[in-house]
């Protein structure tokens, strides 16, 4: 099989690019790219709330449920990183395996994903941080003021951005810290739970008192939620010091220690609003108000201060995986050539990060500042997140089985997980677009603004797939050499026995 390297000298004719720097990161520092991606303290904030209004003492099944499926597809992940590797991850990997066509709609499905996602964070940075000033100053500082979430905005921007030019290394580290600090405060607080209600062992949850199936499906919908992102230690192809062991190894295990954490994480909220006056359901700071009810009132503002952290993590570790997506398109000259610069000293995508970051603030700001809530703007901006990481999932699902027959070494486990993943993927689809055409009526029908996004989706896929055919009628053999120019060296397939 032809090996693919890096060209060194391919820079696309940017002046004065240079590379990423070359194995460098260890493996926690890989492992934190992909834990930081998914916001892990973040997505506990509120996302048990919702699967618990369906999934009820069944939640914790719905996340077990969506750690399996996520783990499939990591598994898929891993069938390429262990051979190839790139900053570009399913742009690359999808290449391998169905061609540039479904390659770069992976990859700009991706890209979408993170930079929406980018704006998510930012917006929910502000809405917790404004949370904590209006806590501790007893509510004098208002939390919906608009200028006040707007400068909130602007740090959760301006910060991650000039760390990420940095360096790659100051990033992972400091992703991995604030993850650390903010998982162990919500660890401290389960711990609390337990305590307080003298027993880790919750009979309604084991027993599944008054869940339906149905519920859990719709739990498990929710819960996938959750792992978007996990997938992004792919982008340091290029900076592992050993690509081929850490990245799949990073992919997968992200999913399953992080899942790990959101079943302990779920079981434990369900377990502490149990018999509370205002219930789980109608809770609406779930991780603020089981501090108050186990009795550590000073733990309130601390949960806002945790998830705030994590999301800035989370912000940094979105900046860094869109900026080399767009570098490693660029690359291919499916972006401009400045896109393909990296920082002489820091050996970081400096354009390609202002780039990324510039829409990520902007999408936050504008809408706000008009008079649009950031509540309600954060969950617009996750839905379109979400498609964008749920097409690039299944693609890359359907693109494993097909890449290991090519290189010679079929897989019938990989068939397997591959279908798993792929159809995982079209029944999330499935349920978050067109939720009228399920039987049994368990997904309720999109209403107001959610009832066009699924269109904005899909707009920036044909935006994608038109720029394709225009730089493959353009120049054909730039098209065909989509994902080759700038990764790492490729492991050749295996001889056949003779």
């Amino acid at each position: 099989m032809v090996e693919h390297k890096e060209s060194a000298g391919d820079q696309s004719g940017a002046a004065g690019a240079s590379t990423l720097r070359r194995n460098t990161l260890s493996f926690p520092e890989v492992f934190a790219q992909s834990v930081a991606n998914m916001s892990p303290t973040g997505a506990m904030a509120l996302l048990p709330l919702l699967v618990f209004v369906n999934a009820g003492n069944g939640s914790w099944i719905s996340f077990v449920i969506a750690v399996v499926l996520m783990v499939c597809i990591g598994y898929c992940c891993a069938q390429f990183s262990r051979n190839t590797n790139s900053a570009g991850s399913f742009y690359v990997w999808v290449t391998r395996g169905l061609g540039s066509g479904s390659g770069h709609t992976a990859g700009w499905a991706l890209q979408l994903g993170y930079i929406i996602t980018g704006v998510a964070t930012i917006t929910g940075f502000g809405i917790f941080g404004a949370d904590f000033l209006n806590r501790v100053s007893g509510g004098a500082i208002p939390a919906d003021n608009r200028w006040l979430l707007t400068v909130l905005f602007l740090i959760d921007i301006a910060v991650p951005v000039a760390v990420a030019v940095m360096d790659m290394r100051l990033s992972a580290r400091t992703s991995l810290t604030l993850e650390v600090i903010s998982v162990s405060l919500i660890l401290i607080l389960c711990v609390a739970i337990w305590l307080h209600a003298g027993s880790l062992f919750h009979s309604d949850q084991f027993t599944l008192k008054g869940v339906t199936i149905g519920g859990i499906l719709v739990g498990v919908v929710l819960s996938i939620f959750a792992f978007v992102g996990f997938e992004s230690a792919g982008a340091l192809g290029i900076e592992a010091r050993d690509p081929y062991r850490m990245i799949g190894r990073a992919i997968i295990y992200s999913a399953l220690v992080v899942g790990l954490f959101y079943v302990v994480v779920v079981y434990s909220q369900v377990f502490g609003f149990a018999g509370s006056k205002t219930g789980f359901a109608k809770s609406l700071a779930p991780l603020p108000d089981l501090a108050n009810i186990v009795g550590l009132t000073f733990l309130a503002p601390v949960m806002d201060i945790a998830i705030c952290l994590s999301l800035f993590a989370c912000t940094l570790a979105c900046i860094n995986a869109s900026a080399r997506m767009a570098l490693t398109m660029a690359h291919d000259g499916m972006g401009v050539p400045a896109l393909t610069r990296t920082h002489t000293s820091h050996r970081t995508p400096h354009v390609a990060i202002y780039v990324v970051a510039t829409p990520m603030v902007l999408i936050a700001i504008v809408p706000v500042l008009f008079g649009a809530s950031a509540v309600d703007l954060t969950g617009w901006v996750g839905t379109v997140a979400t498609f964008g990481f749920m097409l690039a999932y299944a693609l890359v699902s359907l693109a494993a089985p097909f890449y290991l027959r090519q290189r010679g070494t079929p897989s019938p486990l990989v068939w397997v997980v591959g279908v798993i993943g792929l159809l995982s993927m079209i029944f999330v689809f499935w349920a978050n677009w067109l939720p009228q055409l399920i039987p049994g009526g368990l997904f309720p029908a999109l209403t107001g603004v959610y009832s066009w996004l699924p269109y904005i989706f899909l707009a920036w896929v044909a935006i994608g797939l038109v720029w394709y055919f225009i730089v493959r009628a353009r120049d054909p053999q730039m098209a065909r050499g989509i994902g080759s120019r700038y990764e790492s060296e490729e492991v050749p397939a295996p001889a056949p026995a003779s």
